[in-house]
């Protein structure tokens, strides 16, 4: 390696939005070394691959991206493999590619930037319940500037029969509530105005360390300059629906919960060993919507785990329609070595899962769809997150055209937008998680990302919306950084 090396990196990250956490703290250790960082892996130096390990398909994903930098890389170029899937297989990885220079696990943040500035081809995977997350406040953000993940702390105490998790991330580590404020002081002094609160389990948070997450929130909410606070990944029986409520009526808190059922058959969440019931948990949504009927609901079902039956999965639909996600995402089971579920009898053959995931998802649109629908004609503030190619939102368009409009005259003139070429943004109104759920698209006018919008809803389909500014009113334009 030549001096000055290396002078630039990049990153590409794979998985959950705590990984993407990962991605931009380990990029903020090369920044602090001089280490520019750059958006096309051509103009760098220094590669990073931030893999997931979590099920067989993660895993596959992860092969197929490092088979492709491999394919690419060059004499000249350090090729770096970290996160999940390297944790547990790094041997297998520095044996199926040798051009990778390094193989490192979670965290260690600071000893991956050492060992790539010096150019070492090694190994650096140490355990997980020793891996030193550092460097999150002063992250860049691979996010738009307004909105960022906030990670809570590291691992779970959950023993979830289906996860591997624990073994890949070790047990629950609560980051301290004074880290999580300074962290978010300084993201909002740097712009960013809505926060999504992200950890394996968010109900979870403090317990290890005697603190509350509703202090923690309520403590986030007085920071001048935050709009938005996003609570994700709050699974359902952990928080008595007071404490739900409660965290819902504090400042800044948006009306959105993010509670993963995975399923709603009693005998298979006890096969699962998740918390709660669906008894439990059809009270606990029922009562949050009756006191909060704005309340959007966003959940994750797993399909497929040893033992499903058609009728935990009419079960399971029956919930559903009583009651009404507004968002909902769905996996496969796959059998990970090492968890209890593994060496279950009655393996579901994965055609039938494939069905039963597409009737699920099949239901879900016409609930999401109906959800929607009761919006239309509604005003709601909206932030615009980009600022996108007409050819990029192509197929989005002619989705909303197909969907459902307040009017026929909205209709026709959704038609004249399509039509005309005209610019557009993408935004989210406090519906829509970022990177989670659908986007409200408007026409662009002389909107930035970053600003926000009153705008109103004027056709929909089962994820997205169709809208535009409200007469008479101003953006509110974005602070500049």
């Amino acid at each position: 390696m030549s001096a000055g090396w290396p002078r630039s990196v990049w990153c590409a990250t794979l998985g959950c939005d705590k990984n993407l956490v990962d991605s931009e703290a380990l990029l903020g250790h090369f920044a602090a070394r001089g280490v520019a960082l750059v958006g096309d892996p051509e103009d760098a130096d220094v590669w990073i691959l931030n893999t997931c390990g979590f099920v067989a398909a993660a895993r596959i994903d992860s092969r197929d991206a490092l088979a492709e930098l491999v394919k690419l890389k060059g004499p000249d170029r350090f090729l770096a493999v970290v996160g999940c899937w390297s944790q547990e297989h790094a041997a297998e990885i520095r044996r199926s590619y040798p051009a990778v220079d390094l193989v490192a696990g979670v965290g260690e943040f600071a000893g991956i930037v050492e060992t790539c500035l010096a150019g070492r081809r090694t190994q650096l995977v140490v355990d997980p319940a020793r891996a030193r997350y550092t460097g999150l406040a002063s992250r860049p953000l691979l996010t738009p500037s307004h909105v960022a993940f906030v990670k809570l702390g590291e691992g779970c105490n959950g023993q979830c029969t289906f996860c591997r998790i624990p073994r890949i991330r070790g047990p629950l580590r609560s980051r301290p509530g004074e880290d999580i404020l300074a962290e978010v002081t300084q993201l909002v002094a740097r712009g960013v105005q809505e926060i999504q609160l992200v950890s394996q389990n968010t109900a979870a948070w403090g317990r290890d360390r005697g603190e509350r997450l509703l202090d923690l929130v309520r403590l986030l909410g007085r920071v001048d300059g935050l709009r938005w606070i996003r609570l994700l990944y709050i699974y359902p029986g952990l928080l008595p629906v007071e404490q739900l409520l409660a965290l819902l009526d504090l400042p800044g808190v948006v009306p959105y919960l993010d509670l993963p059922i995975q399923h709603a058959a009693s005998r298979l969440l006890r096969a699962m060993k998740r918390p709660g019931s669906a008894a439990a948990t059809l009270r606990t949504l029922t009562r949050l919507r009756e006191a909060r009927p704005d309340l959007v609901l966003r959940t994750t079902i797993l399909l497929g785990f040893p033992g499903e039956e058609e009728r935990d999965v009419e079960e399971l639909a029956d919930f559903l329609a009583r009651v009404e996600f507004d968002h909902l995402g769905a996996y496969r089971y796959s059998p990970e070595v090492g968890t209890l579920a593994a060496v279950l009898p009655g393996r579901v053959p994965d055609e039938i899962v494939a069905d039963r995931e597409a009737r699920l998802l099949d239901l879900q649109a016409g609930i999401a769809l109906r959800r929607q629908e009761r919006r239309l004609g509604q005003e709601h503030a909206v932030v615009v997150d980009e600022r996108p190619e007409r050819g990029e939102v192509r197929a989005l368009l002619a989705g909303l055209a197909e969907g459902t409009a307040a009017t026929i005259a909205e209709r026709s003139s959704l038609a004249e937008v399509i039509s005309n070429d005209g610019p557009l943004v993408l935004g989210r109104s406090y519906h829509y998680g970022y990177d989670l759920d659908g986007v409200v698209v408007l026409p662009a006018g002389e909107l930035r990302v970053g600003d926000r919008v009153q705008a109103r809803f004027l056709a929909v389909t089962p994820y997205d919306v169709w809208a535009v500014p409200v007469a008479g009113t101003s953006p509110e334009r974005a602070r500049a950084r």
